[in-house]
């Protein structure tokens, strides 16, 4: 006999019983990421948690963990369909054969026009207003470039709509689409008023209905463009860049031909010049060297003569001087004074070669009286 269905759903109540749910299961969606979470006080080796996701299309994913948290992003931003889906979770304790009643989260959805108990919104990019001369220009990064998930999950016809709200001036609108990388929007300020402003957004499908609502930004004051003088600085740096490797450059092939380059040589007439002034060890250039001989100077008597003064006390006439420097030529002066020896060495030197009389010997002493010697000239 069959067991009736009264006693089977008694049977699994009794024994859901024994094993108990988790608490607490909370969802959380911060930008693309979405993630549940849940607690439990009696985790045991064996218990693990099964988590389905279901979605409002009849869309769902089951998986098992043996975690107190999972991570629902894959299966959010899978494609434009899920992530304009309404979802909700639920998370069932399983030990062995047994399992718990399961716990349900609230519905979650990141379109617009659902009606749900978690309404999730993504931030807007970076936003820069640059003020100029007249007005300012806002820009920021495409949303669905900025979005690596979204990229891919979004139509290629999607678009981003964004509004720029300026104080007490109303607001700009602007459509962004999918293929722009940068959103931009030229805007103009209240003269004398505060040059900020605010924005709002909306990723809307292919069929401009429904859409995923950005959060919207905080004040952002303009700043004012300093593209000319990062140009300034930008071509200055530049410049002593340049200057720096050229001027390394001409040291570098300066040194190599200094080091490959052989010195030129000098003419033969100018390396003996060189040779002598500047002598290097074993380099000896030509010197001049002179012969001298060796000169004897011995004394002698004078000349044997008449006396060279005249007896009125007269001074030597040119007669008697001639008569002197005869006597003395022909012999009558010492070995010192040209004779004995001398003579006989030029007589030799006569026989060989006939001497100049520019050659000879015209000194010779003089007597000038009372003792006085002179030096005299033949």
């Amino acid at each position: 006999m069959l067991p009736s269905p009264v006693l089977l759903l008694l049977l699994s109540r009794a024994a859901a019983a024994l094993v108990p749910p988790p608490t607490n299961v909370t969802l959380s969606c911060q930008n693309l990421h979405v993630a549940v979470r849940w607690e439990y006080s009696e985790q045991r080796p064996q218990t693990r948690f099964r988590v389905r996701l279901i979605g409002s299309e009849g869309r769902y994913e089951e998986r098992e963990t043996p975690d107190h948290q999972y991570d629902l992003s894959d299966f959010v931003w899978e494609s434009e369909e899920s992530y304009m889906d309404l979802h909700y979770v639920t998370v069932t304790t399983v030990e062995g054969g047994n399992q718990s009643e399961p716990v349900s989260s609230k519905t979650f959805s990141f379109n617009d026009l659902k009606t749900v108990g978690i309404k999730c919104e993504l931030d807007f990019p970076h936003v820069d207003v640059d003020a100029k001369d007249s007005g300012a220009t806002v820009s920021f990064n495409n949303p669905l470039h900025y979005y690596s998930r979204l990229q891919l999950a979004a139509p290629p016809r999607a678009e981003f709509k964004f509004t720029v709200k300026v104080s007490s001036s109303g607001h700009f609108d602007e459509f962004c689409k999918k293929e722009q990388e940068k959103c931009k929007l030229n805007i103009s300020f209240p003269e004398g008023g505060e040059e900020c402003v605010r924005l709002e957004g909306r990723l809307f499908d292919e069929n401009s209905v429904s859409s995923v609502v950005f959060r919207q930004t905080g004040d952002i004051c303009a700043t004012h463009s300093t593209e000319l003088s990062m140009t300034i600085v930008l071509a200055v740096v530049l410049s002593v860049i340049v200057f720096i490797v050229t001027t390394v450059i001409i040291i570098l092939i300066c040194k190599a031909r200094a080091w490959t380059l052989k010195p030129a040589l000098l003419p033969s007439s100018l390396m003996d010049f060189d040779a002598a002034a500047n002598p290097r060890d074993g380099d000896h250039g030509p010197v001049s060297r002179t012969h001298y001989s060796l000169l004897t100077v011995v004394p002698a008597e004078p000349c044997k003569t008449t006396s060279v003064s005249s007896g009125d006390g007269d001074s030597l006439t040119e007669d008697r001087l001639t008569e002197y420097s005869s006597c003395c030529s022909e012999g009558d002066l010492g070995e010192g004074y040209g004779g004995g020896g001398l003579e006989e060495e030029e007589e030799e030197e006569e026989e060989e070669e006939e001497p100049s009389p520019y050659d000879r010997q015209h000194n010779l002493q003089v007597d000038m009286g009372d003792g006085d010697m002179a030096t005299g000239y033949s």
